[in-house]
């Protein structure tokens, strides 16, 4: 029996929670087992950044290959992969395999969320394509949330190997999930309207797509500065650990939180209000952590950037899915996926650089400059954006 749209959002939703759940169990852990390998600094930045190249790499291609063969089997193979990538981390008995590892859970990583997005766009609604990116996007964000925290515990109380075991088993159960719930290709009503029609050069010359992924890469680029070392700048302000993570989870669990209801506001006003307003007002929330003094001060910040990007994140997407239905769903929601990659690829050696060479505040004045870039960027290439014309 044919399921309805909603009753599939909810689904994959579940579904992809789950499997982020895993992949954010390992998340922070993946340095701390890289050293016990016996990585060297250069080493283990080269294992963190070598999931995010191939992200980079692979994405563009398994994104058009999916608009050609279908969601769902895309998915359910990347599940597969995610599980057994579980026994490759126990098994990796140096640095360079890690690394190999870590390549092959890069291309798995492509074949699940930014397929998953896609499928949520496909079964949209044309005026609650806001609404269904936004739940699933939410569904990411808190997995990735709750992640860390339940990999800890994991490592404290049953060793490493725990928590590889945990990401493989929840990958397992999310992959039985999708199998069974959630409905083939054939019953998917708008899959074969949302078939590729443009490559990827194609893509990258359409002046909208280009603004967003432009703002995708900008943003990454300084967000991830953000993330990398605000626990540095929590250590020189005398914070405790406990009090870093909770500017930390303020930050990530307010852009969850705030999904559904941006992207119910994406699909009342023009979502390409929200990329600016969001993206502007985070870039000087950035501005301002290097130039206030105690906790209070820099969790009001983070909460201001967290809402900022609770805006702007489901804006993105809708922009991205409503342009998608022409150019091909999974393609273009692959390439922004890209671009994001890449950022976090840049972020952490350029900000080391800066850091080196001029000093921690400058590396926050840095992310919130490309951030702001960022804003100027989607503010130009968006600039006679109506979704009345382009949807």
């Amino acid at each position: 029996m044919a399921k309805s749209s909603s009753g599939i959002l909810v689904l994959l939703s579940v579904s992809v929670g789950v499997s982020m759940i895993g992949l954010g169990i390992i998340w922070p852990l993946i340095p701390v087992y890289a050293v016990e390998l016996g990585a060297g600094g250069f080493m283990v930045g080269l294992i963190i950044a070598s999931f995010n190249l191939s992200k980079a790499a692979f994405g563009p291609f398994m994104g058009r290959f999916s608009d050609s063969l279908g969601r769902k089997k895309f998915i359910t193979v990347g599940l597969i992969a995610y599980t057994c990538m579980s026994v490759m981390y126990v098994l990796a008995g140096s640095a360079e395999t890690l690394i190999a590892v870590r390549i092959f859970h890069g291309m798995a990583s492509v074949m699940v969320v930014p397929i998953a997005m896609a499928l949520a766009a496909d079964i949209a609604p044309k005026h609650e394509l806001g609404l269904y990116m936004g739940t699933l996007n939410m569904a990411v964000m808190l997995g990735l949330g709750a992640g860390p925290v339940l990999g800890g515990a994991l490592r404290d109380h049953f060793g490493m190997d725990s928590a590889f075991i945990a990401m493989g088993l929840l990958a397992l159960i999310t992959c039985i999930l999708v199998v069974i719930v959630i409905p083939s290709d054939a019953e998917t009503r708008s899959f074969k309207e949302n078939q590729a029609r443009s490559s990827v050069g194609q893509i990258v010359r359409h002046r909208i797509a280009l603004g967003i992924i432009f703002m995708r890469f900008l943003a990454a680029s300084g967000q991830g500065a953000v993330y990398t070392f605000l626990p540095l700048l929590g250590l020189k302000m005398d914070m405790s650990s406990s009090q870093v993570g909770i500017l930390l989870s303020a930050n990530i669990f307010l852009i969850a939180f705030l999904q559904r209801f941006s992207g119910r506001l994406a699909d009342r006003v023009n979502p390409k209000y929200l990329v600016i307003f969001g993206t502007f007002l985070a870039g000087f929330a950035v501005l301002g952590m290097p130039m206030v003094k105690g906790f209070f001060l820099v969790l009001v910040l983070n909460i201001v950037m967290g809402a900022a990007n609770g805006l702007a994140l489901p804006g993105g997407l809708v922009i991205t899915a409503q342009l998608g239905r022409t150019m091909g769903m999974a393609s273009l929601m692959s390439i922004t996926d890209a671009a994001w990659s890449l950022g976090m690829i840049v972020s952490p050696i350029l900000s080391g650089i800066i850091l080196d060479v001029y000093g921690l505040p400058y590396v926050f004045l840095m992310g919130s400059a490309l951030i702001l870039t960022g804003g100027a960027a989607v503010s130009l290439f968006l600039r006679t954006y109506d979704p009345a014309k382009e949807y």
